[in-house]
């Protein structure tokens, strides 16, 4: 396995196990009556449906892009931890996902254009 199909694998892992994260969280976790799961569905998970076909096709330019998404999810996960009470699971899985997806997108396109280059000299 060379390093460019580790680091897209291990992008596709993180970005579906944040979405998977964020559907458990919005849908499963208690939360109060009036919670609008479906609007926190249209805001939480409908942006991570934007790069999917990109990521599936390792697609480089929509894996940079993807990368500065996951800083979003990273932002609100890192505020959710710091903000709940005790330890929260979800939070938790989301910051860890957040941060892989965001370092595997980076090292995905650094090592797809390194074999890019070797491949035109």
């Amino acid at each position: 396995m060379t390093s460019v199909s580790l680091f897209r694998w291990l992008t596709l892992f993180s970005f579906f196990g944040l979405m998977l994260t964020l559907l458990g969280w919005i849908i499963l976790a208690p939360h109060a009556d009036n919670y609008p799961t479906a609007a926190w569905i249209l805001i939480g998970v409908v942006p991570l449906l934007f790069p999917m076909r990109g990521l599936l096709y390792a697609k480089p330019y929509t894996h940079a892009w993807t990368s500065f998404l996951m800083l979003f999810y990273f932002s609100y996960s890192v505020g959710e931890v710091y903000s709940s009470g005790g330890v929260a699971i979800y939070p938790i899985l989301a910051l860890a996902f957040s941060s892989l997806c965001f370092v595997s997108t980076i090292l995905f396109v650094k090592m797809q254009a390194k074999r890019r280059n070797a491949s035109h000299k």
